[in-house]
């Protein structure tokens, strides 16, 4: 057998051509530069299995579901940042080893308790209970508990900022009582006088706090075109003609079966002189037993 290798065929070269090289491969593109470090997300559950977290977010929510029953004031809130502010001067945070926020809310809480009640107090932790319920859903157990303590709470609240309502206005209805016992003259006919001194020695507080009742300070003061009773005092002192002689005018007057209708539009002297200004029509009556004073007033 001959070892040679066989003879090509003549339609094919010679020899065989050689590999050409590999072409040369492009470099592959940059990589893009880094972005910023991902911020690490806020977990509440992370911060709630600590002592610290739990007891602020505790305060937190005791102090925002306590706001509302206190007026929404912002005096509490004033106060514990009074107090942050007072333990980092100090440099006590340190100290506290960070229990210094929570401490500041607790005297949040504290504030708002010392201006509501229990029953607002009550209301505030049912509410609480029926909001975490409601997060907890569809496990309604907890939010029908919630449910039935605001009803509960709710309830007594009312009640309770009803009688205290109720005692407010007995307090000032006997306050008034004590008022009107001080208010005005002792007697009907001391009344006019009475106004008339005050009037010509410019009191205005004397005249509308005193000796007017509140039916008639408004037509007292648009009689002389003025806005309030004190400034029509004043502008009747303006056109006295006689300071001294003024508070002894002679006044007609018709007694009624409580007081006096007076004719202050016909004022004059015992000479027969207007006294002067003329003022108007007055209605006096008891305020209070042995105290009188105007109930009524027309204009000349």
């Amino acid at each position: 057998m001959d070892p040679r290798r066989p003879t090509p065929p003549p339609w094919l070269p010679a020899a065989r051509p050689q590999v050409p090289p590999p072409a040369a491969s492009e470099p592959p593109p940059p990589a893009p530069p880094p972005g910023p470090p991902a911020r690490p997300r806020f977990d509440w559950r992370r911060l709630a299995r600590s002592r610290r977290g739990a007891a602020g977010l505790a305060i937190l929510a005791a102090a925002l579901l306590l706001w509302p029953f206190s007026g929404l004031s912002w005096i509490p809130w004033l106060a514990g940042l009074g107090a942050l502010i007072v333990l980092r001067i100090l440099r006590l945070d340190g100290l506290l080893r960070g229990w210094d926020l929570p401490l500041a809310g607790l005297v949040v809480v504290v504030g708002l308790m010392m201006s509501t009640g229990p029953w607002a107090w009550a209301l505030a932790a049912s509410i609480g209970v029926l909001i975490a319920g409601l997060v907890r859903l569809p496990a309604w157990r907890l939010a029908a508990a919630g449910g039935v303590l605001c009803l509960i709470t709710g309830v007594g609240f009312a009640v309770t900022n009803l009688a205290q309502q109720q005692q407010a206005a007995a307090s000032y209805e006997v306050t008034q009582q004590l008022n009107r016992a001080d208010q005005g003259a002792p007697r009907p006919q001391s009344v006019l006088p009475s106004l008339l001194n005050r009037i010509a020695m410019g009191s205005p507080g004397a005249v509308c706090d005193n000796l007017l009742s509140e039916p008639a300070r408004t037509p007292f003061a648009a009689s002389v075109g003025q806005p309030d009773c004190a400034a029509a005092v004043m502008a009747l002192a303006a056109r006295v003609s006689d300071r001294i002689r003024y508070a002894q005018a002679e006044i007609p007057s018709v007694p009624t079966a409580t007081g006096i209708e007076a004719d202050a539009c016909n004022m004059s002297w015992g000479s027969g002189a207007q006294a002067g200004p003329q003022i108007g029509h007055f209605t006096i009556g008891p305020v209070a037993p042995s105290r009188y004073v105007v109930t009524g007033f027309r204009p000349c």
